[in-house]
C-alpha cells in the first residue's frame, strides 16, 4: 500500500470514529457551528485555529512553542495534494439557473424589438415599391443644389436650363507632381440639360423592384445628390491646360534670328511647354464626363526648341530688293520708297550654325545686300517728267457764253490722273451740263440743227483731248465724230459728247501715271498730256483720206502711225468718220 492510501485510510478512520455532530457539514453549516462552540475541542486544524484566537489569556496554545511538532516531508506534502476533497457546488447551481433565466427574458424581449423592427421595414419597403414613381424623378433627388423630387421629365429639363450649375465647381489637375485649380466659370462649364435630366429621371428605376425598393427607402433616410453631366468650352480649357503647362515646363523658346544693319544674330532657344494641350484636353473633358472633378492626371510634355537648317536661316535672312512704286488716289500719286535686299553666302552661314546649341552663346552671321533697279530717286524723276503731246485749237470768234463752256469744261478735265491701265471718260469726269455745274446756254448741233443749248462749245474741249490724245499714243476706247464737220480740229479728228449720248473714252497703257492738262486764255484752249516719255521715245502722225459720197456726205478714214529712233513701229487705222452735209437752218 502507498503512502498516499495510508493517508486516505487514517482519515476514513477518523471520520468514522467521529460523533455525528462531527460529521461532514456544508460551508454554512460550518460556520454555524463554529460560532454555537466557540469552547469545541475538535482535532481539526480549523478548530485548533480558533481556541487559539477565542484564548486569548493563557500564556501558552495548544500549538505553542513547548509541542514540538515535526514537519511533514516533501513526499507526504505530494500525498496530501493528490487527496480529492468533495467540492460543494450547490449555491452556484442556484446563481446559475437564476443567471439563465434572466437571459432567456433579455433573449424574449430582443427578439421581439428586431421582430418589429423588421415587420416595420418590411411595411415601409412594400410601400416603397408599390409608391415607386414611374413618370416622375424619386423625392429626394438633387441635381447639384436643385431640387427636382417629384418633377417631370421635361420639368426637370426646363429646371436646369434656368440655372447656372457647374460655374463654381472646381476642377484640380495633376502633372508633374504639380496641381493646377480651374474654376468651372472660366471655361463656361455647364450642365447638359438633356443627360443631366435624364439621369436624374431614371435614378430609382432600374426595372428590378427589389432594388428599386430598397433605393427608395434610402432616400427616406437622406437625399441623393446627382453630378450633373458637364460640359466645357474646348478653347477656353485649352488656354487653361496651356497655363498649366507654362507653369510646369515654363516658356519653349526656338532659336531667334535677329537683323541688325550688317549681320544676323542667331539667339539659342531653350526647352519648355511644347504648347499641345489636345491630349490633355481629351483627359480632363473624359473625367468631367465621368463625374471626376478632382486630381485629375494630364498629359502635357515639354519639347527643345525646333532646329535651324540652313534652309530655314536663309528663308529669315533673305530679301528681294524692292522697287520703289507709286499709287494713285483721287488725282494724288503717292511714292512708296525703295528697300534694299539681303542674302547670305550659304557655304559661310552653314559653317557658323554648327556652334548654334542651346544655352549656348548667340552667333552672328554676316549677310550682303542687293539693291533695287528703281530708286526713289529714279523714280520721283520720271513722274510726270514729259509732255507726251499737247494740241491747242481756237474759240476767238465764240460767243461769251460759249467760250465760257469751254472754260468750264477744261477746268473740269484739268489735273486729271489716269494710273496705269485706268480707263478716262470725258462725261463722267465733266458730269452733266447744267447750270448749276457751271454752265451757259450756247449754240450747240441737237438732231442736225443748231440750236441754243445749255454746254454749247463743250465738244471743242472733248475734241482738243482726243488730239493730245492720239498724239500720245494712247489707246482710244470710244470716240464718235460730230454729225457735220466743225472748223476747230481737221475732219476725223474731232470727238463730239452729250449728256445721256456719245462719250469719249481711252485708256492710260503706259507703265506711269499721266495727269491731264488743260488751259484756256486768249481765245485758245490748249491740252496736254503730262506723263512718262515712251522708251525709246515715239514719234505720231495722223494721215486722214477724205472722199464724197453721191448725197453730198464726207468719209474720212484715219491712220496713226507710230516711230521710234526714226523707223515706224506701229500703223494704226482709227475709226472712220461720216459727215452729213450741213444745211443751214
Amino acid at each position: 500500500m502507498s503512502d498516499k492510501d495510508n493517508i486516505n485510510n487514517e482519515i476514513l478512520s477518523d471520520e468514522e470514529n467521529a460523533s455525528p455532530e462531527a460529521s461532514i457539514q456544508s460551508d454554512d453549516e460550518a460556520a454555524a457551528n463554529a460560532s454555537d462552540n466557540d469552547t469545541s475541542s475538535s482535532d481539526t486544524p480549523e478548530n485548533i485555529d480558533d481556541s487559539s484566537e477565542n484564548d486569548d489569556d493563557s500564556d501558552e496554545d495548544d500549538f505553542g512553542a513547548d509541542i514540538d511538532l515535526p514537519l511533514p516531508t516533501e513526499e507526504e506534502l505530494e500525498n496530501i495534494a493528490d487527496v480529492d476533497l468533495p467540492e460543494f457546488s450547490q449555491p452556484k447551481e442556484q446563481e446559475k439557473k437564476l443567471n439563465s433565466l434572466k437571459n432567456n427574458k433579455f433573449l424574449k424581449y430582443l427578439l421581439i424589438v428586431l421582430c418589429s423592427i423588421i415587420a416595420i421595414l418590411i411595411v415601409i419597403y412594400a410601400a416603397c415599391i408599390v409608391t415607386l414613381p414611374t413618370d416622375t424623378v424619386a423625392n429626394g433627388v438633387f441635381i447639384e443644389n436643385l431640387d427636382v423630387g417629384g418633377l417631370t421629365y421635361e420639368e426637370t429639363l426646363h429646371s436646369i436650363e434656368k440655372t447656372y450649375m457647374l460655374e463654381n465647381q472646381q476642377i484640380t489637375l495633376t502633372c508633374q507632381n504639380q496641381t493646377f485649380t480651374i474654376d468651372g466659370l472660366s471655361i463656361e462649364l455647364t450642365a447638359r440639360p438633356e443627360e443631366s435630366a435624364q439621369k436624374a429621371f431614371d435614378f430609382g428605376k432600374s426595372g428590378n423592384k427589389l432594388i428599386d425598393g430598397f433605393t427608395a427607402m434610402s432616400l427616406l433616410i437622406r437625399n441623393h445628390r446627382i453630378i450633373p453631366v458637364a460640359n466645357a468650352n474646348t478653347e477656353k480649357l485649352n488656354e487653361k491646360l496651356n497655363e498649366f503647362g507654362l507653369q510646369i515646363f515654363g516658356e519653349r523658346k526656338n532659336h531667334y534670328v535677329e537683323i541688325t544693319d550688317d549681320k544676323a544674330i542667331v539667339w539659342p532657344g531653350s526647352t519648355g511647354y511644347d504648347g499641345n494641350p489636345d491630349t490633355a484636353c481629351a483627359e480632363v473633358l473624359e473625367s468631367i464626363s465621368n463625374e471626376l472633378f478632382y486630381n485629375i492626371p494630364v498629359s502635357l510634355a515639354s519639347a527643345p526648341p525646333d532646329e535651324l537648317t540652313l534652309e530655314q536661316f536663309d528663308l529669315f535672312v533673305y530679301k528681294d530688293p524692292i522697287d520703289a512704286y507709286f499709287t494713285v488716289e483721287d488725282n494724288k500719286v503717292n511714292i512708296v520708297d525703295a528697300s534694299n535686299g539681303r542674302y547670305i553666302d550659304k557655304d559661310e552661314a552653314a559653317a557658323l550654325l554648327q556652334n548654334l546649341t542651346e544655352g549656348g552663346e548667340p552667333v552672328n552671321i554676316p549677310y550682303y545686300v542687293s539693291y533695287p533697279a528703281i530708286t526713289t530717286e529714279d523714280l520721283n524723276s520720271k513722274l510726270f517728267a514729259n509732255t507726251m503731246a499737247s494740241y491747242s485749237t481756237s474759240y476767238g470768234s465764240s460767243t461769251a457764253n460759249r467760250a465760257s463752256n469751254v472754260a468750264r469744261a477744261a477746268s473740269l478735265i484739268n489735273g486729271k490722273v489716269l494710273a496705269p491701265g485706268e480707263v478716262f471718260s470725258f462725261n463722267s469726269t465733266v458730269g452733266k451740263r447744267t447750270v448749276a455745274n457751271g454752265f451757259s446756254t450756247a449754240p450747240e448741233y441737237v438732231n442736225g440743227k443748231t440750236v441754243d443749248g445749255i454746254g454749247g462749245g463743250t465738244c471743242q474741249v472733248s475734241s482738243t483731248l482726243y488730239n493730245a490724245v492720239l498724239y500720245s499714243d494712247l489707246d482710244i476706247v470710244s470716240r464718235t465724230n460730230h454729225m457735220f464737220t466743225v472748223s476747230y480740229v481737221p475732219n476725223g479728228q474731232d470727238a463730239t459728247v452729250a449728256d445721256g449720248g456719245p462719250d469719249f473714252k481711252f485708256k492710260n497703257n503706259t507703265d506711269y501715271p499721266i495727269k491731264i492738262s488743260a488751259y484756256t486764255g486768249g481765245g485758245k484752249i490748249t491740252v496736254s498730256i503730262i506723263g512718262t516719255d515712251w522708251e525709246p521715245k515715239r514719234e505720231v502722225k495722223i494721215n486722214n483720206s477724205t472722199s464724197y459720197a453721191s448725197n453730198g456726205d464726207t468719209l474720212v478714214r484715219t491712220t496713226r502711225t507710230v516711230y521710234a529712233n526714226g523707223e515706224v513701229i506701229n500703223t494704226e487705222t482709227l475709226p472712220s468718220s461720216t459727215y452729213k452735209q450741213h444745211k443751214t437752218e
